[in-house]
Parts: C-alpha cells; structure tokens; sequence
C-alpha cells in the first residue's frame, strides 16, 4: 500500500501557539510504542488517541497496539508488536505500521482489509500528529505516519486521529537515521506496545538498576525532577550509568548514555540561556572522550576520530 502524498516541500516545521486538542487523558484512550534503532532500546513514544473525534479510528490503532483482536484475515496476528518504520523523512514524518509485509505494501485493520475514511475535521497542524496512511479515499488499514512539522499538503484527504504527548524526539530520531529512497537503513522497529490505562505508570523512564532514572530524552523531563536536583546532578547520574555499563563491559549500553549525557548537558545549557562554565566543559569533554572509548570497542574507528577531533579542536579554540 503506497500512501497518497503530495509533496515534501509543503511541509514546515513551525509549531502553533495551541496544541491541536486539549489534553483529555482521563477521556482518550493513552497508548504506547517501544522503539528500538539498530539495536539500541530508544524509548516510549506515548500516544494520546482522538476517541471523541474519530473513534473507529482510533480504536483500529488501539486495539493494534494491545494486539486484543488476534489473528486477521489475512492470517497475521493485528498487532504492531514486532512492526518496521519502514519509511523517514526529516522534517515531515515517519511511518509505519504494515502488520503484514513490514515494507509499507500491506496492512489490515481490525474491521476487515480497508475502513472507511471517519472525518478530516482535523488537520496536520502540529508536530506529533498521528495520521492515518492510505492508497486513496476510504483505503485505511493499519498503517500510520507521524508528522515533524506543519504539512497542510495533507490535510483533507488523511484522517489525522492522534498525538504524541511524550517521545517525539524519538520519533525525530527515527527521521534522522540513513536512508535510502526514504526506506531506513537502520532496523527501526516497535519492540512492544500496549494501552496504558488511567492511574497506571506511562514508563517512560529508565529503569534499569543504574543511577540513571529520567526520560530518553530531557524534552520529556517532569518539573518535579529539576525541583528536586541540579542539572549537574541529573547529568552526572547518567554518565555514572554509563560508566557503570563500561566497565560491565557492555558498550552499547555505555555508548547510549554518554550519548543521553550529551544530550542533557546541551538541553539544559540552552534552557538557561547561560554560557558554559568550567563544570560543563569538564563533563562535556569526559563524555566525549568516554563516548570515543566506546566507539573504539566497538571498531567503530571513524566515529571514535571524529569524537576525538571535535574535543581537540574545542580546546585549541
């Protein structure tokens, strides 16, 4: 099934001042999706899901993430557990979703091969948005793209049914690996999934025994958190995890967090609006340089000289 889209360049990435919908998690059934790129576990993307505006929509993806339904028509189990992205466009969306071939050439939904198309009283106005894929009018099946920016190109002929409330800078990660014609080098796929229910934990943060215990990503970082500790202390917890990784030996794990060090130290330099002081240089040239051990033991050489040659040039000027 190939989806009907005009083209990328009407797509932008300015956000509104208003989000598309008001929150309703108490009302709109909540869902997620496990990432993995590669092999390295990214996250939780969660997904709130329009129930009021466009509920067999909307009920098709949950019951697609809970996998509830069993087996399909076609003899595939209707479950995005185990599903590719099998395509990525920065800057305009990620899709996903063949239940059947992985490759974006099938699909099915719950209520039979193809539904109906429910309404388009919503539009691709935001980042985030959850939309519907088709080959052509009333042509829904299971599979779905995430939109990275406004794409108006859009509107009026796919069913938008949805938001992610956290993990959007998963779903940019995804956009960002190599690509070829649009298809992900890179395995990126949905480990697990599900519906979170009222009252229950949306997990999206690390829980893996280390000192490391906050969110992928320090977009979805809760307030309570940085009332409770320092930037310095947040970011120094996730380079423990990785040293912790390190010396267990396990690379991967300790590249993932250097990297996630990174990314907070970069985050918070740019919510403060403060220039760096000597703590952050010193945190930020120790995660470099951990970050180039781990790409050596791994023989990822290049990437190791890059690493290397940035910190050298950070000092030198």
């Amino acid at each position: 099934m190939c989806p009907v889209f005009a083209s990328v360049n009407h797509c932008t990435n300015r956000r509104p001042q208003m989000p598309v919908m008001s929150a309703s998690g108490d009302e709109n059934p909540i869902v997620f999706l496990d990432i993995s790129i590669g092999e390295d576990k990214v996250g939780r993307i969660i997904i709130e899901l329009f129930k009021k505006k466009t509920p067999k929509t909307a009920e098709n993806f949950r019951c697609l993430c809970t996998g509830e339904k069993g087996i399909g028509k076609q003899g595939h189990l209707l479950h995005f557990k185990g599903t590719l992205f099998h395509k990525a466009i920065p800057n305009y969306m990620v899709q996903g979703g063949d239940i059947i071939n992985f490759d974006g050439s099938g699909g099915e939904s719950i209520y039979g091969l193809q539904f109906e198309d429910e309404n388009f009283s919503l539009l691709h106005d935001d980042s985030g948005l959850l939309s519907m894929v088709n080959s052509g009018p009333n042509s829904n099946s299971s599979q779905f793209f995430i939109t990275l920016g406004i794409c108006p190109n859009l509107d009026k002929s796919h069913v938008v049914f949805g938001r992610v409330l956290k993990g959007l800078r998963i779903v940019q990660e995804i956009s960002d690996v190599p690509t070829d014609n649009d298809i992900p080098q890179v395995r990126c796929s949905v480990v697990d999934c599900g519906e979170i229910l009222k009252g229950q934990d949306w997990g999206i943060h690390e829980a893996d025994g280390t000192e490391d215990v906050f969110t992928p990503w320090p977009e979805d970082l809760d307030t309570k958190t940085r009332e409770h500790l320092s930037d310095e202390e947040v970011i120094s917890k996730i380079k423990s995890s990785g040293n912790h990784y390190y010396s267990k030996r396990q690379y991967g794990l300790a590249d993932l967090k250097y990297r996630k060090a990174l990314r907070y130290l970069e985050y918070f330099s740019q919510l403060t609006n403060k220039p760096n002081n000597e703590t952050d240089s010193e945190m930020r040239t120790a995660c470099r340089l951990n970050l180039a051990a781990c790409k050596l033991k791994k023989n990822q050489y290049r990437q190791a000289h890059q690493i290397c040659h940035e910190v050298n040039n950070h000092f030198i000027f």
